[in-house]
């Protein structure tokens, strides 16, 4: 057996629920449920050795923060929770795959 495969893939899952459940919540009606729900990824992350993960969340985090008072989160959420999911299925998820999905949502943002 090998319990080093076995714990990845049960933080996988735990991630992967984590994520359907902030995908039930809708940032505009409960923007601290969101948020904290948000930070429950990011500590579930770090917690389970997924740095790029956790990093992915805290940019996430401002994000949105720098934008809320603007109403444009759909797109923000939109792109970040692809990101987010992918992250979460990442064999091998490095500082460098996570700068490259970060990137990947900056320039989706600009347009």
């Amino acid at each position: 057996m090998d319990f080093d495969s076995d714990r990845l893939l049960l933080a996988r899952a735990q991630l992967s629920d984590l994520l359907e459940i902030l995908r039930l919540t809708h940032f505009d009606s409960n923007p601290v449920m969101f948020l904290m729900r948000l930070d429950a990824i990011r500590h579930n992350a770090a917690e389970h050795r997924f740095t790029g993960v956790a990093e992915i969340v805290s940019h996430y985090e401002e994000a949105l923060r720098r934008v809320e008072c603007q109403r444009g989160t759909e797109t923000i959420i939109r792109y970040y929770d692809e990101i987010l999911e992918e992250a979460i299925g990442c064999s091998h998820l490095g500082p460098e795959i996570a700068q490259s999905l970060l990137a990947s949502v900056a320039m989706r943002l600009q347009g």
